[in-house]
C-alpha cells in the first residue's frame, strides 16, 4: 500500500473523474448522494459515520466502482499481485471482483480507513450475510440511483416504501434473483444467496 495522496472528498470526486467514463462517473456520484439519503430516509445509525474528515456515505458512493472499467484480466492480475484470494466464481466472472480491487484502489488513495468501509465496497454488488447499514445502503443505492434507467419511479418508491433498509435490500435482491434466474446469464452467486438467507432470518420477506 502507498502512501495516501487523497485528503478530501472533492479530491476523491477529481481522482474519480479522471478514472472512468462519464457514465460511470456520474452513476458514482449518484451512488454517494443516495447512499446518504437511503440512510437518512430509514434512520440508520448501524455503520461508522465519519473518518479523517470524510462521511462513509460519499466515501463509498464515489469509489465503490472505480475499479468497475477495468478488464478482467487487470482484476485478476490486480489481486494476484496483492495476493488477493478470489472464491471460484470470481474467477470464472472476474467482474464480480471489481468492488474489491475498487476498496484496495481506495486504501492506496487515502490510507487505512474503517475496515466496516472496506467490506462494503467489496460486497456492494452481489451482497453478503451480515452486512451493516452502511453495506445495506451502498448495494441499495447501487440499484435505484437516478442514472439507472431500466427502474420507474413506481419501482423505486415500492423499494423505499420498504419498513426498514433490511427490507429494501431484500425486495431489490428478491428482484436481481429473479432478472438473473430469467436471464440465465450466470449463475446465482453464493454471496447473493447468502445474503438472502441472512436477511431472511431477520424477518425480511417480499411483500
Amino acid at each position: 500500500m502507498s502512501e495516501p495522496s487523497i485528503f478530501t472528498y472533492d479530491e476523491l470526486v477529481s481522482v474519480l473523474k479522471k478514472t472512468v467514463s462519464e457514465k460511470r462517473f456520474v452513476h458514482s456520484l449518484g451512488v454517494a448522494q443516495t447512499s446518504e439519503d437511503v440512510l437518512k430516509h430509514f434512520s440508520c445509525t448501524d455503520y461508522e459515520k465519519h473518518w479523517r474528515g470524510f462521511e462513509a456515505p460519499l466515501f463509498c458512493g464515489i469509489v465503490h466502482d472505480i475499479a468497475r472499467e477495468k478488464t478482467d484480466e487487470e482484476i485478476l492480475s490486480f489481486c494476484r499481485e496483492r495476493g488477493i484470494f478470489l472464491p471460484q466464481e470470481d474467477i470464472k466472472d472476474p467482474v464480480l471482483a471489481h468492488g474489491t480491487v475498487s476498496a484496495e484502489i481506495a486504501y492506496d488513495l487515502v490510507g487505512q480507513y474503517p475496515f466496516t468501509w472496506y467490506k462494503a465496497l467489496c460486497v456492494h454488488t452481489t451482497g453478503n450475510a451480515g452486512m451493516d447499514d452502511l453495506a445495506l445502503s451502498l448495494f441499495v443505492a447501487d440499484f435505484i440511483e437516478p442514472s439507472r434507467k431500466f427502474l420507474t419511479a413506481q419501482k423505486r418508491e415500492f423499494y423505499l416504501s420498504s419498513s426498514n433498509l433490511c427490507q429494501c435490500a431484500y425486495r431489490i435482491l428478491c428482484d436481481m434473483i429473479s432478472h438473473w434466474k430469467d436471464k440465465g446469464a450466470f449463475q446465482i452467486s453464493v454471496t447473493s444467496i447468502a445474503m438472502k438467507e441472512s436477511l431472511e432470518r431477520r424477518g425480511c420477506t417480499y411483500e
